[in-house]
Order: structure tokens, then C-alpha cells, then sequence
């Protein structure tokens, strides 16, 4: 699914961010340009981001510590 239009960032595009270690809404706007247009996306964008973090602390991985 579509997350920001104005860049054509998907909601795997934010888990696969997620996986290499973006933890914040800011890092995805420095990695992928997130909400740097309208801004229309940041909620969205900060549930998935949030979301795929948590799903990390299942596997082991676990990422919300550094999560801003």
C-alpha cells in the first residue's frame, strides 16, 4: 500500500527501512524522503514504522529501544 504519493513510498519500503535500522520518523525522512513534501503520510508512516519494530522483537531482533 501506498504510504506517501508524493514519493511513491510503499509500507514495505518503511518495514524494509526498518530492517536495516531506521527507527524514527526523521531517519525515514533522511533515508527515503517520508513527509518531506505535504506531510500527509506521517501518521501512517510512524504506525507502520512502529509496527514492523515491534514484529522485530518477535524474531529476536528487537528494535524499539532506539525507536524515537
Amino acid at each position: 500500500m501506498y504510504v506517501c504519493v508524493c514519493h511513491a513510498i510503499t509500507d514495505s519500503d518503511i518495514r524494509s527501512a526498518a530492517g536495516k535500522g531506521v527507527s524514527s520518523l526523521e531517519a525515514l525522512g533522511d533515508e527515503l524522503r517520508l513527509g518531506t513534501c505535504c506531510g500527509r503520510c506521517k501518521e501512517c508512516a510512524n504506525k507502520v514504522l512502529q509496527q514492523s519494530l515491534m514484529e522485530s522483537c518477535g524474531t529476536g531482533h528487537c528494535k524499539l529501544g532506539s525507536a524515537a
